[in-house]
């Protein structure tokens, strides 16, 4: 399968709106997508041109925060993928368009410095929790000599 657009119905709008996302293998499992929290990265990953990762790293700091009317996951998919936003869903459905509207009035979003302040926090709390699980093992490996040589002097009968 190629590289392309797709999209999966919202459940919370009843199915009118649509989620779009970038995929390799046409599954949300395996997708690069725009959201709330900025770049949405799942699964495995898709198979990009050079010209579209760029695309990606540079959307943010060109468009700005997430905004379902005006900055919303069509507009993201279409870019990445032509250079060009673009979303039927605003563009062609009034309803659609309104809606998105009166909800963008009231959405909760990351800007992209506070994205970027987010992933920091992500990357510090995952080292910290990396260091965490590495003081962990290195306990259990010094409990595990200290037993061991035990054992090797009661055999020993050095105890």
């Amino acid at each position: 399968m190629a590289t392309s657009i797709y999209y999966i119905p919202i459940d919370e709008s009843l199915g009118i709106a649509k989620h779009y996302f970038i995929s390799s293998d046409g599954t949300f499992e395996n997708s690069i997508g725009w959201g709330p929290n900025g770049v949405e990265y799942k699964g495995k990953g898709v198979e990009l041109t050079p010209e579209q990762q760029k695309r990606i790293l540079d959307y943010p700091q060109l468009f700005g925060e997430y905004n379902i009317h005006r900055n919303n996951c069509e507009m993201f998919a279409w870019y990445v993928i032509t250079g060009k936003q673009y979303s039927g869903q605003i563009k062609d459905k009034i309803h659609t368009a309104i809606g998105a509207l009166a909800v963008s009035l009231v959405q909760p979003v990351l800007t992209v410095q506070s994205y970027e302040s987010y992933q920091l926090k992500q990357a510090i709390a995952n080292k910290l929790n990396q260091d965490l699980e590495n003081a962990k093992k290195e306990k259990l490996k010094q409990q595990q000599k200290e037993r061991d040589e035990f054992w090797r002097k009661r055999d020993a009968g050095e105890l």
